[in-house]
């Protein structure tokens, strides 16, 4: 299923829908998974915490427009332009008092792409699909929603590819790895072809040269790998729902990841309910989770 109609009455309909970041979220603290997905609250100051993902995004509309078009100028214009406002700041180091350079600039963003554009120039695939939003049902009125970068048709089968610009160039899990084993599931629902996938990586680091960030990874999962990856996720989901049944949502204490603070741990240190929802209306503002990304 992919048309964003269809897919917008179900989930209006009270058809069920998740994604693998909502079922992460969940497996990594049940109460994070309520704030934010339950009731939809993001902080109302996300200044400096969504740079990186910022970056990402308007990285796959650049490749959008450069796999489109195969235009230079332009997909760097479409990065610069979505991206300029609100690029990273030389900020000051609390240790010695010197000037830091941001990582994330519109500069590194183009010098980036351009090195990209070039060392993939040649890659004559025939494209398939570029970002396609897709969902199946995997249990009765429950669906799986992913967003797939681009499709491609490989020397012995589909292959479905994922962008990926991350500080964590080498540490990147591809095996085990439930998001790109929900791709391949959709990939192959929507095709009814067997498929592969593929990581294509674009590195962000001011130590390292261009050449060094970008690397593409081809990989595939077994048909056992994946009915134990859709077996464990539809158990997931079913404790999901068990939870908002019951509307009990356990902490898991794991307030620290990538070395930020989880958004929701000031409600987690208040030592009584009473200012609870004050704190609410203060810090946070609503902004639901769309599984599917459209805009």
């Amino acid at each position: 299923m992919t048309d964003p109609g269809v897919l917008k009455t179900l989930r209006d309909s009270g058809v069920t829908i998740y994604d693998n970041s909502m079922i992460s979220l969940f497996l990594r603290c049940p109460r994070a998974f309520y704030l934010r997905h339950q009731r939809g609250l993001v902080p109302a100051d996300k200044t400096g915490n969504s740079l990186a993902l910022l970056m990402g995004l308007y990285v796959h509309k650049a490749l959008e427009e450069w796999y489109t078009n195969r235009d230079d100028t332009k997909a760097i214009k479409v990065f610069s332009e979505l991206f300029g406002p609100h690029e990273g700041q030389p900020t000051i180091s609390t240790k010695t008092g010197k000037e830091l350079s941001a990582t994330y600039t519109v500069l590194f963003g183009c010098s980036l792409l351009s090195a990209y554009f070039e060392k993939y120039r040649d890659d004559n695939r025939k494209i398939v699909t570029l970002e396609t939003p897709l969902a199946e049902e995997i249990s009765p009125e429950v669906y799986l929603a992913g967003r797939i970068d681009k499709i491609v048709q490989g020397p012995r089968c589909l292959v479905f590819v994922d962008y990926k610009t991350t500080k964590y160039i080498n540490d990147f899990q591809i095996n085990p790895n439930p998001q790109f084993m929900t791709y391949k599931h959709l990939t192959q629902q929507l095709t009814g072809e067997p498929v592969s996938g593929e990581l294509d990586l674009l590195g962000v680091s001011k130590t390292k040269t261009t050449h060094e960030l970008l690397r593409r990874e081809p990989f595939d999962y077994s048909e056992w790998q994946m009915e134990n990856w859709i077996q464990s996720t539809r158990e997931h989901i079913n404790n999901i729902n068990r939870y908002i049944d019951r509307n009990i949502w356990p902490q898991t204490w794991k307030c620290t990841q990538y070395y930020k603070d989880c958004f929701y741990r000031p409600l987690c240190t208040l030592p009584s309910p009473d200012a609870y929802e004050r704190l609410i209306e203060t810090k946070y503002v609503e902004d639901y989770w769309d599984p599917f990304q459209l805009d």
